[in-house]
């Protein structure tokens, strides 16, 4: 069944239900500079309307297949951008079969383990798993840095300005997986970074 929805509305309910622990975001994918575009409770990751997609964010447009995949993910973990750890969900929301918005809710849940931390400490070897899934900056710039520098540890690369050519189309491989080239202007970026031609990256792509 499809009912239309205010995503206005949407976000204002969830807000209302949650509590103030709770940011509500929505994502226009069409421009990711700036994809936030309407917010509740952004004191959270500390973003406004106007601020750019996460990383994650960047490869779910990269990577989903509206026909196949779940539109979502549910309790993963986020890292806002002065390190509180979140729990966070999202929903791809589609127009005319392409991702066209994207409905996130990041739960500041710290006080909760506070109260429960004392419990867990009297079970040997018990520990939260500390990987992350999601980063949350207010500028599309430590969005493109960071793809870069997982990267970078991914495939073990220190110096990109010393790559030889496999290990260049290895790495131009593995960031446009995580979407770094849907943010305009970062295909002349990477071709500086790596002192290949933007005419090779294409090249690499396809």
């Amino acid at each position: 069944m499809k009912i239309e929805l205010d995503l206005n509305v949407l976000a204002k309910f969830i807000s209302g239900v949650m509590g103030s622990n709770c940011e509500i975001v929505i994502h226009d994918l069409t421009d990711v500079c700036k994809s936030v575009i309407l917010i509740e409770n952004g004191s959270i990751t500390g973003r406004s309307i106007g601020s750019p997609a996460t990383d994650l964010a960047l490869k779910k447009i990269k990577t989903i297949d509206i026909n196949k995949d779940i539109p979502f993910s549910l309790n993963y973990k986020g890292f806002s951008n002065n390190g509180i750890e979140l729990r966070s969900s999202t929903l791809i929301i589609t127009e005319n079969n392409k991702a066209k918005y994207m409905l996130c809710i990041n739960i500041d849940d710290s006080k909760t383990k506070q109260a429960i931390q004392s419990l867990i400490e009297t079970i040997p070897g018990f520990n939260f798993d500390s990987d992350k899934n999601e980063s949350f900056f207010t500028s599309i710039e430590e969005v493109t840095n960071k793809i870069i520098e997982q990267a970078k540890s991914d495939l073990k690369f220190n110096d990109l300005s010393r790559l030889n050519q496999d290990e260049k189309q290895l790495f131009v491989k593995h960031i446009d997986q995580a979407g770094i080239f849907t943010i305009k202007g970062n295909i002349q970026k990477i071709a500086q970074i790596v002192s290949i031609s933007e005419q090779t990256i294409y090249r690499y792509l396809k």
